[in-house]
């Protein structure tokens, strides 16, 4: 399989989800949002240059579920530091407040974004849609 960091494979799952709607395993509107979490983990005990970082690293804590949301392109996107997930950065992009149907394209075009006001370069895990399907 290709790269998962490639925008190739972001778009090769577009077109197996379009197939999927076709079949009418799918509603139209499907996904409602695309999940994708980083390969990596992020440190509590480094010092993080970026505000957001720093609210979803905070040391104070570490046993808790921390959630920052925002809105990019039009999509709002969940940032999510969560204890089960071992300090790997957690994205939820949603089909709100648009209601052009979510692509795995755009999806890829919203991490790299979120990347760039963050400050980081990770390498995620396959991307999973939900909702509708």
């Amino acid at each position: 399989m290709s790269n998962v960091n490639s925008v190739r494979t972001w778009k090769e799952m577009d077109k197996l989800l379009l197939e999927v709607k076709e079949k009418g395993f799918c509603s139209s509107d499907a996904p409602k949002e695309i999940i994708i979490i980083s390969k990596e983990p992020l440190k509590y005990n480094k010092v993080h240059e970026n505000d957001i970082l720093r609210k979803l690293y905070d040391p104070n804590k570490v046993k808790e579920k921390v959630t920052y949301n925002l809105l990019i392109e039009n999509r709002e996107v969940e940032v999510i530091n969560d204890p089960l997930l071992d300090e790997k950065l957690e994205v939820i992009v949603k089909r709100e407040p648009s209601i052009v149907p979510l692509t795995f394209g755009e999806t890829y075009n919203i991490i790299n974004k979120l990347q760039k006001m963050l400050g980081l370069n990770l390498r995620w895990k396959r991307p999973f849609p939900r909702g509708s399907c």
